[in-house]
């Protein structure tokens, strides 16, 4: 395909977007987001919805047409148009490369936002990180990196290979390595996603998860614990934040 066509698709897209605009929702989503972006005002799910259905639309779009098409809708400082770049490398994930995770870096030093970083890393980063082990050592340097979303989005790159439980035992001590120095960020999106990742390893590997935090609780904030013990027992996660309250007394106030 050539670069125009991919340019009309790109448009096709754009057009697409503006016609599922919900009137006054690009307002209160800037607001919210704090973002410097223009917004249109499309609903993630409705974004979603519309990568579905030109994937149908176009299945055999090949793996430079799939980058060329992100890199093209990512182009505009729009928030919606750079969100369904990331759902188009979603859908298309399966077409990606190791080398690939350049592209990726590159976008997500373009992120500025929790919204597009949650996009990018999970289901991009960490589909192909599952899929290709050999990235690994990328992804604990994003984790390393001073900037926080570039931060956040190494850190849950993980997110998938803590969820599913066949894969915990793999990635759960590549992640916990990752971590451990990074609790000491005073961050909150930093916390948070510390926090998110261990509670979703609580669902099937809950001893794992309370061990690894047990030994850590003089360094972790009170957020990431309490992201972390959602869904444990109350058996296991009173104790987790008495032991906490314990070691911080000043945070009782």
């Amino acid at each position: 395909m050539e670069a125009a066509a991919v340019t009309t698709l790109a448009d096709q897209l754009r057009t697409r977007l503006d016609e599922s605009a919900v009137p006054g929702r690009a307002e209160g989503e800037k607001r919210y987001l704090k973002s410097d972006l223009d917004h249109v005002g499309v609903p993630v799910p409705a974004m979603r919805r519309m990568a579905r259905s030109f994937t149908r639309e176009y299945p055999d779009l090949g793996r430079d047409e799939v980058i060329r098409l992100a890199e093209e809708l990512w182009s505009r400082p729009v928030h919606e148009h750079r969100s369904l770049a990331l759902l188009v490398l979603d859908a298309h994930v399966h077409l990606l490369v190791p080398d690939d995770m350049t592209l990726l870096e590159r976008l997500l030093r373009q992120c500025h936002t929790w919204a597009h970083v949650d996009l990018l890393a999970p289901m991009v980063a960490g589909r192909l990180l599952l899929a290709h082990p050999e990235v690994e050592p990328v992804v604990r340097r994003w984790a390393a990196d001073e900037e926080q979303w570039v931060r956040r989005g190494g850190l849950l790159s993980f997110l998938l290979g803590l969820r599913q439980e066949t894969e915990f035992p793999r990635w759960f001590p590549v992640f916990g390595e990752v971590a451990d120095p990074l609790l000491t960020d005073n961050r909150f999106f930093v916390r948070k996603a510390i926090g998110w990742l261990l509670r979703e390893g609580t669902k099937h590997h809950p001893e794992a998860v309370v061990r690894w935090l047990a030994d850590r609780l003089d360094r972790a904030s009170g957020l990431t614990l309490r992201e972390a013990v959602r869904r444990l027992p109350e058996s296991d996660r009173t104790p987790l934040l008495a032991a906490h309250a314990a070691l911080h007394p000043r945070l009782r106030h």
